[in-house]
């Protein structure tokens, strides 16, 4: 069985990762950085759109876990 983590957080080393790191130690998975993507909003429709390609990799596994970080007050 295959899985995939999805980063959504834009920092590839921050506590969203470490979780996910603890939460799946023993299981070999796959991550998948949102912040690697250029993915536009709904209805946008440009050429540089990587969707599909990301959207690939969620198709192709067995397991999907994600992992957004919380934010609270502004930065």
């Amino acid at each position: 069985m295959t899985t995939l983590f999805i980063n959504g957080s834009p920092n590839k080393n921050g506590n969203t990762v470490a979780l996910a790191q603890r939460l799946l130690r023993n299981q070999g998975y796959e991550t998948l950085h949102l912040a690697d993507y250029k993915i536009y909003g709904y209805g946008q429709d440009f050429l540089d759109d990587q969707f599909k390609e990301a959207i690939q990799k969620v198709f192709a596994v067995d397991n999907l876990v994600i992992g957004l970080p919380v934010r609270s007050g502004d930065r």
